[in-house]
């Protein structure tokens, strides 16, 4: 009897460990594949992020169809989304046309390759919904700041015209939260031009708008 007993006891105890092997089998596979986390937090929000930047009052194309946008791509940490290079031409044709000055192709591709790269950050705060499909970011945008070169410089030694400096400040406000969901990797967000100032003065006639991103994680 002893010799059965023990026997069983021992066939019990490896059908329980077969079992946990199996479940630990499952467990890693479904960590693998490409599934969403079962409980998101807002860490999911962190990474590298490519998609497009559209002026929502942009006029459609010819035919009807949307505008495609300009290329743009960002980064997210625990506290900030940023831009390593901000698109802004959209932004700098409007300002040229409110102050009177030409905002031909060839003057603004002069201007933006000026420029450089325009790095902007915008701190935010992250909440996760409910039911974790999606996160909410609370964004907190600073102003932009930059330096526009214009005619009525100095002229240097060798007859040639430095271009004059002109600041720019731009107001910039987010009146929605951004929106990442967990499952298609997806961050929308719009920001409002809401003002501009040129050498510290507000300028006149400026008409706000809104820039969309639609932006994917990678």
């Amino acid at each position: 009897m002893k010799r059965i007993f023990l026997k069983s006891w021992i066939a019990a105890v490896l059908f329980a460990g077969a079992c946990c092997v199996m479940t630990a089998c499952n467990d890693d596979d479904n960590n693998g594949g490409q599934n969403p986390p079962v409980d998101p937090d807002t860490a999911v929000v962190i990474g590298d992020y490519a998609g497009t930047m559209n002026s929502v009052d942009a006029a459609p194309l010819e035919g009807g169809e949307e505008p495609a946008g300009t290329a743009v791509e960002a980064s997210v940490t625990d506290a900030a989304v940023s831009f390593a290079d901000l698109p802004v031409r959209d932004l700098i044709v409007r300002i040229l046309g409110d102050l009177g000055l030409p905002s031909d192709d060839e003057t603004v591709d002069g201007i933006i390759a000026g420029l450089g790269k325009i790095a902007y950050e915008i701190p935010y705060t992250a909440t996760a919904a409910e039911d974790k499909s999606t996160v909410n970011m609370t964004l907190s945008p600073a102003e932009l700041a930059f330096t526009l070169a214009v005619e009525g410089g100095e002229t240097t030694a060798d007859g040639s015209e430095e271009p004059a400096g002109m600041e720019i400040v731009v107001t910039v406000e987010s009146d929605a939260d951004a929106v990442f969901t967990v499952e298609s990797k997806n961050l929308v967000f719009d920001l409002s031009v809401a003002g501009v100032k040129c050498a510290g003065a507000e300028l006149e006639g400026f008409e706000p708008f809104t820039l969309h991103f639609d932006l994917t994680q990678k």
